[in-house]
């Protein structure tokens, strides 16, 4: 009979604990990479955030802060925990995103830029190598058990970020700021060779018009870039792939509590 009034009195303190880590582990999964993909049905992808808050629970449940005992009190504790969870999720999409950017470049430079198809991640047309590079790097990241990083960061974000303590939104917002350049460093660093031989492709290009003016050089030489980019993709695809792998390891490192 303690045993049971222990269990109710401790029930509200629990009940609140469980709600702040499956606020911001939750988020992070349902917003981050991998689980969080929109063609993961949202039932799933809530059950794994379900199951996952309460495998950390009993880790984290010593550091997390008593019910507090105002309304709005609680509402700001649980928008805060929501918000930080998002944020961790956002960030390591953006690092992920690196491979769909990269994809994006390789098809202006290839030609292939007006073929489209819809991504449900971003709502919109995106050009078909993109949309297939952004698959490649949810394959990539179970694969090569990267999806466990951004776990282990929000985790171990409860000891960088405690629940109850003041969020720092400028660092927040720099972490943002170094995210999005490391993804569109990583894109860049992808997508050079593409990039380096269109340059000189196009060099030759305005060269032979201005030699023979009366031809239509980009229309003739529509089909030879398209192949020829689909070509050096087919040759250089492995090593776009492992050289993704080795910079996200990099940087999903860098995850705020890892």
């Amino acid at each position: 009979m303690d045993d049971l009034s222990a269990i109710l009195r401790d029930l509200p303190a629990t009940g609140f604990g469980f709600m702040l880590v499956i606020a911001r582990v939750g988020t992070t999964l349902l917003t981050g990479p991998g689980l969080g993909e929109n063609e993961i049905p949202p039932t799933v992808r809530i059950g794994l955030a379900v199951v996952l808050s309460a495998l950390v629970f009993p880790l984290l449940r010593d550091g997390l802060p008593p019910p507090p005992e105002s309304v709005p009190g609680f509402i700001a504790l649980l928008a805060i925990e929501i918000f930080i969870g998002a944020w961790l999720g956002f960030i390591a999409r953006l690092l992920v995103m690196a491979m769909a950017i990269a994809g994006n470049i390789i098809s202006l430079m290839v030609g292939l830029s007006s073929v489209l198809q819809i991504d449900p991640a971003l709502g919109t047309q995106v050009p078909a190598l993109q949309r297939m590079m952004a698959l490649a790097s949810v394959a990539l990241l179970f694969a090569s058990g990267l999806y466990v990083l951004p776990l282990q960061a929000v985790v171990g974000s409860y000891e960088v970020l405690a629940p109850g303590h003041a969020f720092d939104a400028g660092g927040a917002a720099q972490l943002v700021i170094r995210a999005v350049g490391d993804s569109f460093g990583l894109a860049l660093r992808l997508a050079a060779p593409f990039v380096i031989i269109s340059m000189a492709w196009q060099a030759a290009l305005g060269f032979i018009s201005r030699l023979v003016p009366n031809i239509h050089v980009h229309v003739v030489s529509a089909p030879a870039q398209i192949m020829g980019g689909l070509l050096l993709l087919s040759a250089a695809i492995a090593f776009i792939f492992a050289d993704w792998v080795a910079g996200m390891q990099q940087t999903l490192s860098t995850l705020p509590g890892l």
